[in-house]
């Protein structure tokens, strides 16, 4: 995939990383805010969205240093080919562990709402081999097709959202600012994580065409993401009071399944959520799939990613089976979006950006 070959607008990235963003983490991080900061939970999704503007805006400013250049190209002239290698590596893994995670969720929430007779196996091999197809299509066919689909995954999870909305309890919500500024600012970068999806920039930067857009595109799209959060947040919250989010595992599914509505629709609406959850994990797990097959071309200095979709395929298969049950899945999630996510997120732009600018690489930023 060649970056004079393929080109997006900033506008369609953003939709990918809207897309890419929310999916798996928006069932648990009801849960995740309530745990750190019980009815102040809302305050650090605000603070979480606004690091990760921030954060973006450094990935953005490096990437416009070497617009034509991904992060496997521009590190080699930073960094050298072994460092290099060893970003490009560090990176399959990141995306790769976190597809795994990903799909052994998506079959868990799966098997206990829709399909509880099928075998996990079953269903996360079938939603692998679906999403080959997606991959196969290439960079520019997977945002056409995100470009297509977001209002049909958006609108109507935000009518079902709203339904229940009327029965909400606001004094759940209270009391307010009683959590020390210690737990916020421990707990905020926790919540950072949540954002994960949208670090993809720093690989399809280059193929943006306006790419002087695009800092005005981080900053929308990611509060965009931030409201979706918030708002999911506090009408979760709203429903069940802090004590009994804590011992819901998908507090979010929970409250889509309290919902009531006269007449015989109500016996649907959580197979049409459901419907909606799994473009969202689609999308998600579809930006990750792809970035890790891409990534490989771009270390291997190929021009096709569909044999690295299909190889790839095992391995994320394998993966997404080890954890026993779902508490160790998010255990191990946790633990690996702490560490790989700091220094994949955080560290290695950082970092770069600061070599970069010490040893006055690449072009003046326009962004």
């Amino acid at each position: 995939m060649n970056s004079e070959e393929v080109k997006i607008s900033a506008f369609q990235l953003g939709i990918l990383i809207i897309v890419a963003v929310v999916g798996v983490g928006i069932l648990t991080l009801p849960r995740n805010v309530v745990e750190i900061a019980e009815t102040d939970g809302w305050i650090l999704i605000l603070a979480a969205g606004a690091i990760t503007i921030g954060i973006s805006l450094v990935i953005n400013t490096l990437a416009n240093k070497f617009p034509n250049e991904t992060i496997i190209e521009y590190s080699r002239d930073l960094v050298g080919y072994p460092l290099a290698l060893l970003i490009g590596i560090i990176l399959i893994l990141y995306y790769v562990i976190f597809a795994a995670f990903s799909v052994r969720i998506f079959g868990e929430v799966l098997k206990m709402y829709l399909l509880p007779k099928t075998p996990i196996e079953v269903i996360n091999i079938t939603f692998l081999i679906t999403l080959i197809y997606l991959i196969r299509s290439g960079f520019e066919g997977i945002v056409r097709f995100y470009e297509i689909i977001i209002l049909i995954m958006f609108i109507p999870y935000f009518i079902a959202l709203f339904t229940g909305t009327a029965n909400l309890d606001y004094s759940n919500l209270l009391p307010a600012f009683q959590t020390s500024p210690k737990v916020i600012l421990i707990g905020i970068l926790q919540i950072v994580f949540s954002f994960m999806g949208f670090e993809a920039i720093f690989l399809f930067i280059p193929f943006v065409s306006d790419k002087k857009n695009m800092k005005k595109t981080l900053i929308i799209v990611i509060s965009i993401i931030t409201l979706i959060y918030l708002i999911s947040t506090i009408i979760v919250i709203a429903s069940f009071g802090k004590h009994e989010i804590k011992i819901l595992i998908w507090p979010l599914m929970a409250y889509i399944k309290s919902i009531q509505v006269p007449g015989a629709f109500i016996e649907q609406l959580e197979g049409v959520i459901m419907t909606i959850w799994v473009l969202f994990i689609f999308t998600t797990l579809g930006t990750m799939y792809f970035s890790s097959a891409f990534i490989l071309t771009r270390l291997t200095k190929t021009k096709e990613h569909k044999i690295f979709g299909v190889a790839l395929l095992p391995i994320i298969y394998i993966l997404s089976l080890q954890p026993d049950n779902v508490a160790q899945i998010y255990d191990w999630l946790g633990a690996f979006s702490m560490y790989a996510g700091t220094l994949v997120v955080i560290i290695i732009p950082i970092l770069l950006l600061v070599i970069a600018k010490i040893r006055k690489k690449g072009v003046k930023s326009n962004g």
